[in-house]
């Protein structure tokens, strides 16, 4: 029988994970690891695939892995099939003892064991689902998800879909890649195995994001947004439905994500917790962001963000934009949403300091926070503050 109070925690890295990044997420570890014990326990397993594996041979990162993986209560589980294709597996296989690769004839595949980790972890799941903010073909992300998919519904579970900006180009009818795998023939071959099997899957996509990228136009003779040039199995609805979804407590996972089950058995909804770590305008990364943050904080979700990497440069000096450039001020975003009751804002005072950064005057109220208050945030230590579930998104 497990002990009271365990807790498990899960990631999932798809995208390259900087030096930076492994560094303060290898401070992060330890300094959980070195606040509980005995019955407060939290047993963490990170998965790696995709770009995420360079970094366990890059000289700049590989230290923090091996001191993550020397921790008791951490296991890092490597994509043995996606090793292969980067040339890695010698690599990783012989320098990284403590890491553990899938695949092979030997060990489970990686994404079953993905599966089979967030199931353990939550008697009678029913769903899982998939976050996706990259686009097809240009991105490796969108075959990860097909792949996690086809796990879920083997697992007997129901998979759900949230596209999210350029996620929602799977939306696009008519792929024909001529060197990849078709994504959107994969998204239609699971809704109808869920049909036949009776598990219906939930697929949806962002209105905002559908309509600014062409997939949602206005018909002149209906008054009506429709969806153009749309595959069926995908359902265009506003970010708010998407949201809804996030209230309840099966796993979503993403490109970079991660959660922490406190308790299972909690009703609770989950806190969400959303980095930004890009610079503030020339992707949509920290738009989009913020966007879900303050959208699901001004529903009555528990949200946190924190701005960390290149991301607390969307706090320093004062942005003015030009009378003829039509883009949303990120800090007039921040500034007016400081008072949204479920909502908080940190920045990382380790990533300020590394780029020689302060916080402008005007956000001198968000608190700063280090690596040992990010453990507390992340792993539901926080004085005052219990949920059952944290759920974390990278932007």
């Amino acid at each position: 029988m497990e002990a009271e109070g365990m807790g498990y925690s899960t990631f999932l890295f798809c995208d390259p994970v900087s030096a930076e990044r492994a560094g303060w997420f290898s401070g992060v570890m330890q300094e959980a690891a070195s606040t509980v014990s005995g019955e407060s326990q939290v047993n963490v397993t990170v998965f790696l695939t995709g770009d995420a594996l360079f970094s366990l041979v890059d000289s700049r990162s590989r230290s923090s892995w091996n001191r993550i993986g020397d921790l008791p209560s951490v296991r890092i589980i490597a994509d043995g099939d996606e090793l292969r294709l980067q040339g890695l597996l010698h690599s990783v296989s012989s320098q990284a003892q403590e890491i553990h690769i899938t695949g092979g004839g030997e060990h489970d595949p990686f994404w079953e064991c993905v599966v089979s980790t967030l199931k353990t972890h939550r008697p009678g799941m029913k769903r899982a689902a998939f976050l996706l903010c990259n686009s097809p073909y240009m991105s490796r992300v969108p075959v990860y998800m097909l792949r996690f998919f086809s796990r879920v519904q083997k697992a007997g579970l129901v998979p759900e879909m949230y596209n999210y900006l350029d996620g929602v180009h799977t939306l696009h009818n008519g792929q024909r890649p001529s060197e990849f795998e078709n994504i959107g023939r994969g998204v239609s071959a699971l809704a109808n195995s869920g049909a036949l099997s009776g598990r219906d899957t939930w697929f949806a996509a962002c209105s905002r994001c559908a309509t600014a990228r062409g997939y949602y136009q206005m018909n002149p003779g209906t008054g009506f947004c429709e969806p153009a040039s749309c595959i069926q199995e995908i359902a265009i609805r506003p970010l708010k439905e998407i949201l809804a979804r996030f209230f309840q407590d099966h796993p979503i996972v993403s490109h970079f994500s991660g959660e922490c089950v406190l308790d299972e058995r909690a009703k609770d909804a989950p806190h969400l917790v959303v980095f930004i770590t890009s610079p503030p305008y020339c992707s949509e990364w920290t738009f989009g962001g913020l966007s879900l943050a303050v959208a699901a904080a001004m529903d009555g979700m528990r949200t946190t963000v924190v701005f960390i990497e290149d991301g607390v440069f969307a706090l320093h000096g004062t942005h003015d934009v030009p009378e003829n450039d039509k883009i949303f001020n990120i800090q007039e975003m921040v500034a007016v949403t400081t008072d949204v009751g479920c909502l908080r804002y940190f920045v990382h005072s380790p990533s300020l300091n590394e780029r020689g950064i302060a916080v402008s005057d005007d956000f001198s109220l968000i608190r700063k926070v280090s690596d040992a208050g990010l453990a507390s945030i992340l792993f539901g230590k926080e004085p005052g503050e219990h949920s059952p579930i944290v759920r974390m998104i990278f932007f």
